[in-house]
């Protein structure tokens, strides 16, 4: 399912949940610490105040931009709302530059939307950002985050990429909703068992592509807990090597057998950087 920004959202408004008094002079002051590695350590001890006085949402400005985020419960809106400026800088720093001059970029496991909103912050003429999450909640509250501020380039789509088209079950992860993932058991099992997920559709890449008729990828940034070669499979044997991102950022912590890394050097991509977590790869000659 594809939405756009919804042009109300939900109440309360953007500001209702913003920090004041010591909480909102803390906060600046951790924005402001250079995005250095010599001062990430200062960064991590000063968050260490803020990390359990907030309510359950807290609304910011980071990246120019009006943003609610959780607190709790997932890593990526937190380290977005402490620490913005050492979110993945050397992967952010590469979409600046392929995307200054407007593109597609696919944000796949888009989670909160935090590369997605990086991308949309830029205001780069001529810009389309798809973004798939299948979770719910993520999505209600990144719907929000475009609305409240009129980014009309990022189009939501709440379903998952896999191998093949049907349906799926998302399970929570375990504290953290930056570990949801993909499984095919059944959904609900007819017992006094709790649920262990919900069902979400899932498409294709190259079904996706064909519907949408996007010819070209200039960017791409998955984090799918380990699914990642399902997704991108389809891509490289069902499209023509033109269509092929030029920029792919891809999370490395789950492929411990470099399953996923000899599927993107096999295609022809090289990895060009290393940030904390992920790999930036480019395409040999791409045209």
């Amino acid at each position: 399912m594809s939405t756009a920004p919804s042009s109300a959202p939900a109440a309360p408004v953007w500001g209702a949940h913003s920090p004041s008094g010591w909480r909102r002079a803390w906060l600046g002051l951790l924005h402001t610490i250079p995005a250095r590695p010599a001062f990430r350590r200062l960064a991590l001890w000063l968050r260490k105040p803020l990390k359990a006085v907030f309510g359950p949402w807290v609304d910011i400005t980071v990246w120019g931009l009006r943003l609610r985020v959780r607190s709790q419960g997932n890593l990526s809106e937190q380290r977005l709302l402490l620490m913005p400026q050492f979110l993945d800088t050397a992967e952010r720093l590469a979409l600046a530059d392929a995307l200054r001059g407007g593109g597609n970029f696919l944000d796949i496991g888009a989670n909160a939307g935090v590369y997605s909103l990086w991308v949309a912050s830029l205001r780069a003429s001529g810009l389309r950002v798809d973004a798939f999450e299948p979770d719910p909640e993520l999505c209600t509250a990144l719907r929000f985050n475009l609305a409240t501020n009129a980014l009309d380039s990022v189009r939501l789509h709440s379903l998952a990429l896999g191998a093949s088209e049907g349906e799926v079950v998302l399970e929570a992860g375990a504290g953290n909703k930056g570990e949801n993932h993909i499984t095919n058991a059944i959904a609900n099992p007819p017992s006094s068992a709790a649920p262990i997920g919900i069902r979400v559709p899932m498409t294709t890449l190259p079904v996706f592509l064909a519907r949408e008729k996007l010819t070209r990828i200039d960017a791409l940034k998955i984090d799918v807990e380990g699914h990642e070669v399902s997704v991108l499979a389809p891509l490289f044997s069902g499209t023509p090597r033109s269509v092929w991102p030029r920029l792919l950022i891809c999370e490395l912590t789950h492929d411990r057998e470099s399953r996923l890394a000899a599927l993107l050097s096999e295609n022809g991509y090289t990895l060009a950087a290393r940030g904390r977590l992920n790999g930036i790869y480019r395409l040999a000659n791409a045209v």
